[in-house]
């Protein structure tokens, strides 16, 4: 039984780097690299893994990716290249991206690289003839004049996850990419000062916080304090409520099981 509490991811979690990943050489185009993987929260039925993960130089062998996977760099830059065009784009330390699922690549990277990830890959949902779009997606950090208003009185995965208790703040968001399901996607939140009920929350998310602070309170008391530069994750079910004293600002990983 899956445990619904709120979970903080540390880049270094402890002892990692302990004990190296087995490789398979033929997922490889290069020499084999050395990686570590820590994983925070696994959920076969629903294909969720979430976790740190860190690499030496490699170049990985050309292919349809696998699953959809949102990744913040923590450290290091890749390379990924366009499979069918050979165009390279490249991402930094302190970027967030999405590689889609069915998106014809190849891994490039040099030297060190350590990341946050998060993985959606259905036990039952196979690899897309073509992936949702052919190219990588970057989440845009400063993009407010993109941010749409939230609307709290809207149904589905795009509703504020709670009813906000007092005035109504302002809140926006911009999904940079949604799954061939609808059920997994990955975006920009943002939000002025607020405080919600306690009560079950909605869907699966993972919390990479560019800006701000937040408190989410678990219902025997127990506080989890959020700053910028820290991530989380908030399983569905999950029963907590939220506070911000000031404006927040994130980057989101949603994947709804139902």
């Amino acid at each position: 039984m899956l445990d619904h509490k709120i979970i903080k991811l540390s880049p270094t979690p402890q002892n990692f780097g302990d004990v190296r990943d087995e490789l398979d050489p033929q997922l490889f185009a290069s020499e084999l690299p050395v990686q570590h993987t820590h994983v925070y929260y696994e959920d076969d039925n629903l294909g969720l893994y979430i976790g740190v993960w860190d690499t030496s130089t490699m170049v990985e062998a050309a292919a349809p990716y696998a699953c959809d996977e949102f990744m913040y760099l923590l450290e290091g830059e890749v390379e990924i290249k366009h499979g069918k065009t050979g165009s390279m784009e490249k991402v930094q330390a302190g970027e967030a991206f999405v590689i889609p699922k069915g998106y014809d690549c190849q891994w490039h990277q040099t030297g060190y690289l350590r990341k946050f990830f998060v993985i959606s890959e259905h036990p039952e949902e196979g690899i897309p003839a073509t992936p949702v779009v052919e190219s990588i997606i970057k989440l845009q950090a400063n993009h407010s004049n993109r941010l749409a208003i939230q609307d709290a009185t809207r149904g589905g995965i795009e509703q504020t996850p709670f009813v906000i208790k007092g005035k109504a703040a302002e809140q926006k968001y911009q999904h940079d990419y949604i799954d061939h399901t609808g059920k997994f996607m990955a975006g920009t939140w943002q939000s002025e000062a607020f405080i919600t009920k306690m009560q079950p929350f909605p869907r699966n998310e993972f919390v990479y916080l560019q800006s701000g602070s937040l408190v989410i309170t678990e219902p025997e008391g127990q506080e989890h304090f959020f700053t910028a530069g820290d991530a989380f994750f908030v399983p569905q079910g999950a029963i907590c409520s939220w506070r911000a004293t000031g404006n927040v600002r994130a980057f989101y990983t949603i994947l709804q099981s139902s």
